[in-house]
């Protein structure tokens, strides 16, 4: 068990360390635009790449989860049958993002004219309708990698594709927007350069791929036909949808809301903006650690879940929790005590990305722990839980954007974070103990993670304070330092004391596959 912990980690902070720095250039783009063009224009633009997003999921169903999963279950089950998975993957994500491909492009006035767009909405609305085949098809193939634990494939691709994407639109920003051309064309040029170039990298590596594993001798697959696979595939499909679909109903509602609040449509946008482009990625930046860790315990947990190798399952999930909450406690002590520095910096011009930052951080535990649950439950194949579950946090987080924000303004969408996350969240945690039989620790998942991210918050703060500072970046980058070194310090020494505890209470060896039950 300790060489798949090891493997784990490693794949981890090699998918950590490149999502690191591809949310980091992407927060600094954010930042160069809204210099630039103001954060209204962020706003505008974060709407149409929520339009674009929304279309592409749409076609993607939620490839790369299914196939990631269905590929380490048949690796789980013994049969390493993965070639009739990735050919009816393969067929079943061609199809779906070609039937998109082709509505998406004869519905492209349809679309710009209801969001607003005009014209040159339609013609990029077009592009992207060009991407989406390519896009699909690297997702099936990234899933596959992932589901086969080469972790390495996906990194680069992502770095491909975010490169290509980012490069294209810098270079559109600082040189063709004083021309004239549209942020539209712009973004949907990038998103089609991108998924094209990423794309050619996932077909020539899985080619290679397919070579080694197809002359293999293959026992008999787990899901041999198509209807088979859609039974299984298409709860994923919908999960998928539904979280699309509600994310963007709220993210068009925002807006809206905020503007029939301000008298000022452009103080409207501009708060939009804001929240969109700088708050909302400067709290999920830190939570690449566990986005990286939820992609490697998709497969993990299917794999051991599909052995029927109970007490393997209720380990990774004993061990995934410990990480998570401590984590996810310390971040938001980062944000308590850095959060005011940490929002000037983004954005000088306006504090209400400071004071959100702080105000956010008693939710970010929730916010992040949905990260891993999320990977658990799919890992599961409790999919139809995870599909209902997030239609509810949606409809409350509506709700409350609908009754709060007309009311109270910016502090209203605060409320519809707090109430949306806190509530869908517990019942996530409630509902993995109680299928899998893990206990819930307060201990150790609560009072700890607490404990330590107090100690760590009181000795960067006693320790900034004999130090005389030139810039606030500086005492920023100085403060979060200190208490991530007293927080690494803190809880290697918590994990030696503990070492071959965590993960072996409540796991007595069982037969019974989890998701038969």
């Amino acid at each position: 068990m300790k060489i798949f912990t090891n493997s784990i980690a490693k794949d981890t902070i090699r998918l950590t360390i490149v999502s690191f720095i591809l949310q980091g250039l992407g927060l600094l783009l954010n930042v160069i635009i809204s210099n630039k063009l103001g954060t209204a224009s962020v706003g505008v633009m974060t709407l149409i790449t929520s339009l674009f997003s929304f279309i592409m999921v749409l076609a993607n169903g939620n490839i790369f989860i299914s196939t990631s999963r269905f590929v380490s279950e048949e690796i789980g089950a013994g049969n390493r049958n993965v070639s009739k998975i990735m050919r009816l993957s393969m067929g079943f994500s061609f199809m779906l993002s070609t039937a998109f491909s082709a509505v998406s492009f004869a519905l492209a006035k349809v679309i710009s004219a209801y969001s607003g767009g005009g014209s040159e909405l339609a013609v990029s609305v077009r592009i992207i309708a060009l991407s989406l085949p390519p896009a699909a098809l690297g997702s099936c193939i990234k899933g596959y990698f992932n589901g086969n634990r080469n972790v390495k494939i996906p990194c680069i691709g992502d770095i491909i594709e975010f490169a290509a994407k980012w490069v294209s639109l810098m270079l559109g920003t600082v040189f063709l927007l004083d021309r004239g051309v549209s942020v539209y064309l712009m973004i949907s040029v990038s998103i089609l350069i991108g998924e094209a170039v990423s794309c050619v990298y996932f077909v020539i590596n899985y080619a290679a791929e397919y070579r080694k594993f197809s002359a293999l001798p293959l026992g008999k697959p787990r899901i041999e036909k198509i209807a088979p696979y859609l039974k299984l595939s298409l709860p994923i499909v919908a999960s998928g949808y539904v979280q699309m679909i509600m994310s963007s109903l709220n993210e068009a509602l925002v807006p809206l809301a905020l503007l029939k609040y301000n008298s000022s449509a452009d103080r409207a946008m501009s708060e939009y903006g804001m929240f969109e482009a700088m708050i909302i990625p400067a709290v999920f930046f830190p939570s690449v650690i566990l986005t990286s860790l939820s992609n490697i315990i998709i497969p993990e947990i299917a794999r051991a879940n599909s052995a029927g190798n109970i007490s393997r399952v209720r380990s990774l999930i004993t061990k995934i929790f410990d990480r998570a909450f401590k984590y996810s406690f310390f971040i938001a002590g980062m944000l308590l005590m850095a959060g005011q520095n940490i929002g000037a910096l983004l954005c000088p011009s306006d504090s209400l990305v400071s004071e959100t930052l702080v105000k956010m951080f008693p939710v970010v535990p929730f916010i992040y722990l949905e990260i891993v649950l999320e990977g658990i439950i799919k890992g599961l194949g409790k999919q139809n839980f995870s599909t209902l579950n997030s239609l509810c946090e949606y409809i409350i987080r509506i709700l409350c954007v609908i009754i709060f924000v007309r009311l109270y303004g910016f502090s209203g969408v605060l409320i519809s974070y707090y109430a949306s996350n806190i509530y869908s969240n517990i019942v996530r945690i409630i509902f993995v103990c109680r299928v899998t039989g893990v206990r819930f620790s307060v201990l150790e998942f609560l009072a700890k993670p607490f404990a330590m991210c107090f100690f760590c918050c009181q000795i960067s703060s006693a320790a900034v304070r004999f130090i005389s500072f030139s810039s606030t970046l500086f005492e920023t980058v100085i403060y979060i330092c200190i208490a991530a070194i007293s927080f690494i310090i803190l809880y290697e020494t918590d994990k030696y004391f503990r070492f071959g505890s965590t993960g072996r209470k409540n796991c007595a060896p069982h037969n019974k596959n989890i998701a038969a039950q």
